[in-house]
């Protein structure tokens, strides 16, 4: 495949950088961080030009938080300034990673995310009688920096821009070489990226009749479990000895008939349900978005905003009754519910 070059030209333009700080102040206006910068925003955006121009542009320190969403996680939030950069960044190159992608992974990329993976996991759970679900253990903090550098030197050769990258890469670690964090679009992006390999090792040389992945969950499906079985193992090899990670301990493969959880749904031959997790994540964050707009701390635009993106995670399964239930018990202010 042919190296990308000459990114770093499009990435230092003022329209570009632009563009990035209205991507990454989306939603998020009312931020302290963002107001300051919007008020000086023709000086920032320069400044930034200059210092990714120069090659002077550092990262600054990540702000650490903890989420349960449903399991416990550990968010790192870059600061603002250098959320502008990472836009920038993924506006240019986000297209050349994923330009080699296989049509069937679908996070981070442009026209797919978790409802079309679902829908496609679905068709295949009605198609074939077993599935392998699979995902690697800890996969955001174990990825090797040096693995992914020599992978980013497969799809680009602009000299400038792989030194921005590897500027990125080394500015977090959760062990000595390794680890991307959770929180940042450029983790995404390289995350992603990071198993496009296996993607078309499964596809083309296990020759897979049906598959999906959405980050590092991955699923496989066949009419023989032995056959799934043997994968098993095959894909288990392949991580180890090409990237550095290892799987999750997996049941081994399963009849569709019994439920493939994926993506806090429940998918079986025929329907689709929302998981109860997902289903307890659904009011919980209803709740909080309410309560945040009866304190002030939500405009009523991004409320209905978010709620319409809830609405239409639960709309792929089969719950308009419990839905129905669900928002006569919490109104959105000013809001009746939907039939």
């Amino acid at each position: 495949m042919k190296r990308h070059a000459h990114l770093m030209p499009r990435i230092c333009t003022w329209e570009n950088l632009a563009l990035a700080f209205h991507k990454a102040a989306a939603g998020k206006r009312r931020s302290a961080a963002v107001i300051r910068f919007e008020a000086n925003l023709p000086d920032e955006l320069n400044t930034l030009v200059a210092e990714l121009e120069s090659g002077t542009w550092q990262p600054g320190a990540f702000h650490r938080f903890l989420v349960r969403d449903p399991k416990l996680r550990v968010i790192h939030a870059a600061p603002f300034r250098d959320r502008v950069v990472h836009h920038s960044l993924m506006n240019v190159a986000g297209p050349c990673f994923e330009q080699g992608a296989v049509s069937h992974s679908y996070a981070c990329r442009t026209g797919r995310g978790n409802v079309a993976a679902v829908q496609h996991a679905a068709r295949c759970t009605r198609k074939f009688r077993h599935f392998l679900k699979l995902d690697v253990r800890r996969y955001f903090d174990s990825i090797p920096h040096d693995t992914l550098r020599g992978l980013f030197r497969r799809q680009f050769k602009d000299g400038t821009f792989l030194a921005l990258l590897d500027r990125v890469l080394d500015c977090f670690h959760t062990t000595a070489g390794c680890g991307l964090p959770i929180g940042t679009l450029t983790s995404q992006y390289f995350a992603n990226f990071y198993l496009d390999g296996l993607d078309h090792w499964i596809m083309e040389t296990l020759r897979c009749p049906a598959y999906a992945r959405y980050m590092d969950d991955l699923v496989l499906w066949h009419d023989d479990p032995a056959v799934l079985a043997g994968w098993l193992g095959e894909i288990q090899d392949w991580l180890m000895a090409r990237r550095g990670l290892e799987l999750k301990g997996s049941p081994g493969p399963a009849p569709c008939a019994e439920g493939l959880p994926f993506l806090g749904y429940r998918l079986l031959p025929g329907r689709v349900l929302l998981g109860r997790t997902a289903r307890r994540r659904f009011r919980q964050r209803l709740r909080g978005y309410e309560t945040d707009h009866a304190a002030g701390l939500l405009p009523m635009a991004d409320l209905q905003r978010r709620a319409d993106a809830l609405l239409a995670f639960t709309e792929v399964a089969r719950c308009r009754d419990w839905r129905r239930r669900t928002l006569a018990t919490l109104p959105l202010a000013g809001e009746t519910c939907p039939p």
